[in-house]
């Protein structure tokens, strides 16, 4: 008999040895597909990451291969200081002076200016058609001389609006491509101290984003 109950308790611990052994390997290939499937989702994450890259990089280029047409094209307000074309790390600006821009009794624009914008209206229109644009109003630190209660604030909005408006109403640009901020006289291109700087500072950018 003890011999019999020998032999039974070494069929049950093969059982239960061979239960877990079983148990391990399912954990194991579990543990396999889990991370099998974390590296499939990286590797498609990599994927989609490197083609949002290469897409950015071909804006970029996109951008800076509009900057010789744009400065030809605006080469004479460039020329006299009313107008500048960069690419910053945030698109391609093109800003212009609001003494060039505006009568500035009525803050309507002016013929010239209608004439300058119609050379940027072609690029957009053209090379960069479909890219988002973000018109900017700026001012210097001297109080705005019109309807009580106007800030500065409110006259680089009114001042980008009428940019904005130009572009949609004028010349037919989509206004879905459009969004218009005014900074009033918090971001200076110049020095506040001198009337050349406060002239930089009253502008309007034309910002288009990457």
């Amino acid at each position: 008999m003890g011999h019999v109950r020998g032999w039974g308790l070494g069929i049950l611990a093969g059982l239960l040895l061979s239960g877990c052994a079983s148990n391990d390997d399912q954990a194991l290939r579990q543990i396999n597909r889990q991370q099998a499937a974390t590296v499939e989702s990286l590797n498609a994450e990599v994927v989609k990451l490197n083609r949002e890259l290469e897409g950015t990089a071909g804006s970029w280029e996109d951008l800076r291969a509009a900057v010789p047409g744009l400065e030809k094209a605006l080469a004479e307000e460039v020329s006299h200081g009313d107008a500048g074309i960069v690419v910053d790390r945030e698109g391609l600006v093109v800003t212009l002076r609001n003494g060039y821009l505006f009568d500035l009794e009525e803050n309507r624009l002016l013929p010239a200016a209608e004439e300058s914008l119609d050379k940027v209206a072609a690029v957009l229109s053209g090379e960069l058609s479909g890219r988002k644009v973000a018109v900017e109003g700026y001012t210097d630190n001297q109080p705005v001389e019109g309807p009580e209660g106007i800030t500065n604030w409110e006259y680089s909005v009114d001042c980008a609006g009428t940019v904005l408006h130009y572009f949609v109403d004028s010349k037919g640009l989509s206004p879905e491509r459009f969004k218009v901020s005014g900074y009033g006289e918090f971001r200076p291109a110049a020095s506040n101290e001198t009337e050349e700087g406060r002239d930089q500072n009253r502008r309007v950018s034309i910002r288009v984003l990457p």
